[in-house]
């Protein structure tokens, strides 16, 4: 940049040479595009990033997998879920979503009614961290939604291409093309889905600031589809 500086300008101004300035301002150019990459460049190598996020759901799924659960799990707004977006994952259920009308405490075992059984695990998720990476208004409307996957997917975390929202009511189907993230079979995925299943969740739950379930999910010819339910 400081080379090209001192060529451009007397080139321009004093000798009047005009190659000579085209050379300057060609070097004023690249020297902004490399200022540009370079902070482009994430502070973790992917690798690093990839033996993070596998050591993360092991964890989860070995917790889990020995309390024996195998509820799905309920992605709250960061209204009910202190801070920013959570999945809790309810240890009893008798076929219905519990009801959670107010801020659950910041706990790994959070309580969310009176009755004993009222318990669950409330944890952070890949979706959890992934929503504070927002940098547009989430909106409760379709195309809000899909701007700020997007946003996500394509930009940000570079693991899908573009991404549909379909809405209807309380039902709202996501398409994602072109997904590079693999979902594995652990036991975590039962309850909780797969990684892009978890971002879609949690970004949908905050942007209707309403609690949500996955209500399935499938991949086919390149196409990775999730459903959601607004829980009630």
């Amino acid at each position: 940049m400081i080379a090209g500086g001192l060529i451009a300008v007397p080139s321009y101004f004093i000798f009047q040479l005009t190659w000579l300035t085209a050379l300057g301002l060609c070097m004023l150019i690249l020297s902004l595009i490399l200022i540009a990459l370079g902070k482009a460049v994430p502070k973790l190598p992917p690798e690093v990033c990839s033996l993070l996020l596998e050591t993360g759901v092991d964890n989860i799924s070995s917790l889990i997998e020995e309390l024996g659960i195998k509820s799905k799990a309920i992605y709250l707004p960061s209204s009910l879920a202190s801070k920013y977006p959570r999945a809790f994952i309810p240890l009893h259920t008798n076929g219905k979503h519990p009801e959670i009308t107010k801020a659950l405490p910041k706990r790994l075992i959070a309580r969310y009614g009176s009755s004993p059984e009222d318990i669950g695990l409330l944890i952070s998720t890949i979706g959890s961290t992934a929503t504070s990476m927002l940098d547009v208004k989430l909106g409760p409307t379709s195309d809000e939604l899909e701007t700020a996957l997007t946003s996500l997917f394509s930009g940000r975390l570079g693991v899908a291409g573009s991404t549909r929202v379909f809405c209807n009511n309380s039902h709202i189907r996501v398409e994602i093309l072109k997904p590079r993230l693999e979902n594995g079979a652990t036991w975590s995925h039962q309850c909780l889905g797969g990684p892009l299943a978890t971002v879609v969740a949690s970004v949908a739950a905050e942007a209707w600031d309403k609690p949500m379930t996955i209500s399935q999910e499938t991949q086919v010819n390149g196409k990775y589809t999730v459903e959601l339910e607004v829980a009630k």
